[in-house]
């Protein structure tokens, strides 16, 4: 045709072969495209409307089939060329396909369909399960060789989703691809992440998809969205601190407001999950008094943007740390104890903590106190998911009578040795230990020193070495009853 086209016409040979180069490339453009979160290997939420989405040419007419229904489903994509289905799952099953097709077709292979959640946050879930020699902070979870004996799982795939700044806007596709999960997949995935994944899978003998966004140093502004941000006088000084005229480099970092969330959180974006898991704070510690309130934004955007307003949402309290101070863990205490907030849970390791490294590598307790709150509050599973919680004091005489929630078979010490970790005051504020013991699930304290105390505190510091659990081994979760300045 281009040859005779050519003769009729007299157009030189290399103009139209040009011409087809041109319509080649225009055609190409309108195929059919996916991020790279749905592809082969991925993890479906199980019995949910799962959302899968792509690119296309603009109004072309999309079709969807899956392995697992004879059910067909059409839409077509919009104006801008994007469109979105969202296909119903069922119960969880291995070895599942998917066809999508446009003016392609794109078929994905090797889906498992199970529970999905995310891992998010800074870098103690950045934290890998192995030592990275070129990272001297990835130093590797404790017992790294025995763990990775018992790291492959076919039906459990992880997806990690590759560092990326935007400081702009927000990205459409981010670098990443599911995974097996195995010991060479697993050297720079969670640590955190892959602990509770693994107990959720030997739990409900379900597949589970892991899902990785992360960076070290980073905080929580840089995980919300502009839009929550803008105008809001909650963050005029971190807006203000790095505006780009007051960055002393020209080069983007990862503090920037909202350059992860665009960077790397829209990108997958709609990608139907049963929750988060997230541990994040320490970049926050400077600023403590605001982190209750800006943590509370973050946990309500995810909702909305997610489309999943309950979405569940568990997350560590920092580990106790020299430089960390006990604001920030009050903080963390009071988003849980928002009553508000639904499918709102918090994780403690005060026993799992180490005075000089930020990083501790007793990542194991982390990842399994996480898994119990799923278990317990997603899967309808009756096991112990919080230590002791601070509920209410009673003053009598020289005594203060603490009663806790979760203490499970009542409160208890390491081989019944004295509690630690107590103080008490009076009306001069000035803290003293306090001599503690258990009633069930009271602790009764008092000291010498204080003939008419007003106020407790338990673990409110820095770094501190405590004790107290509940009968199930969780430990208590540090607390102050008092609203006295922090000194």
């Amino acid at each position: 045709m281009i040859i005779l086209y050519s003769r009729i016409m007299k157009t030189p040979i290399k103009l139209l072969v040009l011409i087809s180069m041109c319509l080649y490339m225009g055609t190409s453009y309108a195929k059919v495209t996916l991020p790279s979160i749905i592809s082969h290997n991925m993890v479906l939420q199980q019995q949910t409307k799962a959302t899968v989405w792509g690119k296309a040419s603009p109004e072309e007419k999309i079709t969807l089939a899956v392995s697992w229904s004879d059910k067909t489903y059409t839409t077509s994509a919009d104006s801008n060329g994007k469109w979105k289905i969202g296909v119903k799952t069922p119960k969880a099953c291995t070895g599942q396909w998917m066809k999508i097709k446009g003016e392609n077709e794109i078929q994905i292979q090797n889906i498992l369909i199970g529970e999905v959640w995310l891992c998010t946050g800074q870098s103690n879930m950045e934290f890998p399960v192995a030592h990275n020699p070129n990272e001297k902070w990835k130093t590797g979870i404790v017992n790294e060789e025995q763990e990775m004996k018992d790291a492959t799982f076919n039906e459990i795939r992880l997806f990690h989703v590759a560092h990326q700044l935007s400081p702009e806007k927000e990205k459409e596709e981010c670098e990443g691809k599911w995974v097996v999960c195995n010991p060479e997949n697993l050297k720079d995935f969670s640590a955190i992440g892959f602990i509770f994944g693994r107990k959720l899978y030997k739990t409900l003998n379900v597949p589970v998809g892991l899902i990785q966004s992360t960076w070290g140093g980073t905080h929580a502004e840089s995980w919300t969205s502009m839009e929550v941000m803008k105008n809001n006088p909650l963050y005029e000084d971190v807006l203000q601190q790095f505006a780009p005229e007051n960055l002393k480099r020209k080069k983007d970092i990862p503090k920037v407001p909202a350059t992860l969330w665009n960077g790397m959180i829209a990108p997958i974006l709609g990608y139907t999950v049963k929750g988060n898991i997230w541990y994040q704070g320490e970049s926050n510690s400077i600023r403590y008094e605001k982190y209750e309130q800006v943590f509370t934004n973050l946990i309500k955007d995810w909702r909305r943007r997610w489309e999943q307003p309950d979405m569940p949402f568990y997350f560590m309290q920092i580990a106790p740390h020299y430089k960390q101070p006990a604001g920030i863990r009050e903080a963390q205490w009071k988003v849980w104890q928002n009553s508000k907030l639904k499918n709102i849970g918090m994780a403690v390791v005060t026993d799992a903590c180490d005075s000089t490294d930020i990083h501790p590598r007793m990542k194991q307790q982390a990842g399994e106190r996480l898994a119990a709150w799923a278990l317990a509050k997603q899967y309808g599973q009756k096991v112990a998911y919080s230590g002791p919680a601070y509920k209410s004091m009673k003053v009598k005489k020289n005594q203060l009578i603490l009663t806790f929630d979760y203490a499970n078979k009542g409160l208890a010490t390491p081989e019944q040795s004295p509690v630690k970790g107590f103080y008490i005051a009076g009306e001069d504020q000035i803290f003293h230990p306090a001599q503690a013991v258990i009633q069930q699930n009271k602790v009764i304290l008092t000291s010498p020193k204080v003939p008419h105390p007003v106020a407790a505190r338990y673990g409110f510091g820095t770094f501190f070495r405590v004790n107290l659990y509940n009968g199930a081994g969780l430990p208590a979760v540090p607390f102050r009853t008092d609203s006295f300045n922090i000194k």
